[in-house]
C-alpha cells in the first residue's frame, strides 16, 4: 500500500506539475514565435489538447519512477541494508499536522460561506456586525483546524498494538 501511495502522490505531483509547465511553456513559445492569436484557438489548443497530452505523460513517469523507488527502498529495508522506518519527529508531525488543519479549516470556511451565499441569494448583509462575523470566518476556523491538527498529531497514542508491555 506504501508503494502504491508514493506512486499516486507522485503522479498526481506530475499531473499537476506537466500541465503548468506545458501551459507555461507553451505561452512563451507563442511569443516568442509571434502566434496569432485571434480568436484564442491556439491557446485553447493549448489549454485543452497539448497541456492535458504532456501532463498524463509527466504523470506516468513520475508515478512509476516513484514506485519503482519505493520499492527498491522497500526491498532494501526488508533485507536489512536499510534500518526499519522510525515514527516521524514531534516536530515534523506538528507541521504537517498544523499545516493540513490550517488549509482544511479555511476551505472548509471558504465553501460554508460560498453555500450560505448561494442558498440565502446574495452576499450582501444587512449589519455589518453579520458582515464582520463573515470576514473573519474563514480565519477563525483555519486558527481552529490548525489547532485541531495540532492536537490529532501531537496526541499521545499509548502503546503500540499488539506490544505487551
Amino acid at each position: 500500500m506504501r508503494i502504491f501511495g508514493w506512486a499516486l502522490l507522485w503522479a498526481v505531483i506530475g499531473l499537476v506539475g506537466g500541465f503548468l509547465a506545458a501551459v507555461a511553456i507553451g505561452l512563451v513559445l507563442f511569443e516568442v514565435f509571434d502566434v496569432s492569436q485571434r480568436e484564442g484557438a491556439a491557446a485553447m489548443g493549448l489549454v485543452f489538447v497539448i497541456g492535458p497530452f504532456v501532463a498524463c505523460l509527466t504523470a506516468l513517469a513520475t508515478g512509476a519512477t516513484a514506485a519503482v523507488v519505493t520499492r527498491r527502498r522497500e526491498l532494501r529495508r526488508e533485507g536489512g541494508d536499510v534500518a526499519p522506518r522510525q515514527p516521524a519527529p514531534r516536530g515534523v508531525r506538528a507541521a504537517i499536522g498544523g499545516g493540513l488543519g490550517l488549509v482544511g479549516g479555511y476551505g472548509a470556511a471558504v465553501l460554508g460561506l460560498f453555500a450560505f451565499y448561494q442558498l440565502r441569494g446574495t452576499p450582501y448583509f444587512t449589519s455589518y456586525g453579520w458582515a464582520l462575523a463573515a470576514s473573519w470566518a474563514p480565519f477563525v476556523t483555519a486558527a481552529a483546524g490548525c489547532g485541531l491538527g495540532l492536537w490529532v498529531a501531537l496526541r499521545d497514542r499509548g502503546p503500540a498494538a499488539g506490544v505487551s508491555g
